[in-house]
């Protein structure tokens, strides 16, 4: 990402409702989905670094964050100075052992322009997983919703449910979970495209700052849709993609 997108998420990656309440879904599915405590995790493209505490009321025993950029890793120093921090391309052979992590984490990465394939990052997740181990990923969904924002954030496309139970499968890992998440954003996003604005005013729905009211509002909106999937309704249209495989051993 640029260097400002950088910035802007983390300056509010501890408040804005949508990080705070994925945040709060992928706890929930990864507990039921069997994650135990004192998990080694690695996150993969860390960014700022926000996403490094999330399991800390499950006293991982490892915790390590990788990203390419120096100063995504320079923010994430600062914000979880208790975690491992490690520069690597996520196109390259990660710097980890066969079956070192527990948990892997992909968060709006595979999205990018610099990711040269999809399929080579999941099989090196799956080497680096352990048996048994899980993977959780969210991306942008729906190319009908991209905006001024894909453009800043280097986005190179977004996807649809089926094309990760497809890599899942070329990558040998099985897919647990899958759902779409904050549905209530997709109608919202598509009458912004379709009155019109440009690009600059597109951008600014997602960047410009939000009353303490309305981010409220949209994370009591968020929560109550994220209790709708713990129950087991899947979301068939929405924002952001959420995918939970198991390595296949």
């Amino acid at each position: 990402m640029e260097p400002e997108s950088y910035r802007l998420l983390a300056g509010r990656q501890d408040t804005y409702w949508w990080h705070r309440a994925r945040r709060s879904l992928s706890r929930a599915l990864l507990r039921r989905h069997g994650l135990k405590p004192g998990a080694r995790w690695l996150d993969l493209g860390c960014g700022p670094g926000a996403n490094l505490a999330m399991l800390d009321d499950m006293s991982p025993s490892q915790v390590v964050g990788v990203d390419l950029s120096p100063l995504a890793l320079d923010l994430a120093r600062r914000a979880q100075p208790a975690a491992k921090l490690v520069r690597a391309d996520v196109n390259a052979p990660q710097p980890f052992l066969d079956r070192s992590f527990d948990l892997v984490t992909i968060y709006n990465v595979l999205y990018h322009r610099w990711v040269e394939s999809e399929l080579a990052v999941l099989r090196e997740v799956r080497r680096v997983l352990a048996p048994g181990g899980l993977l959780l990923l969210t991306e942008p969904a729906f190319p009908a919703l991209a905006r001024g924002l894909d453009v800043k954030v280097m986005t190179r496309r977004r996807y649809v449910e089926r094309e990760f139970d497809d890599l899942f499968a070329q990558a040998g890992l099985r897919p647990l979970f899958g759902s779409y998440f904050t549905s209530f954003g997709y109608p919202l996003l598509l009458a912004v495209k379709k009155f019109g604005q440009p690009h600059a005013q597109q951008e600014g729905v997602d960047t410009r700052r939000l009353s303490p009211l309305t981010n409220s509002a949209l994370l009591a909106a968020a929560t109550i849709e994220s209790v709708a999937i713990r129950c087991g309704l899947r979301m068939p249209f929405g924002t952001t993609l959420m995918k939970i495989a198991r390595r296949l051993d």
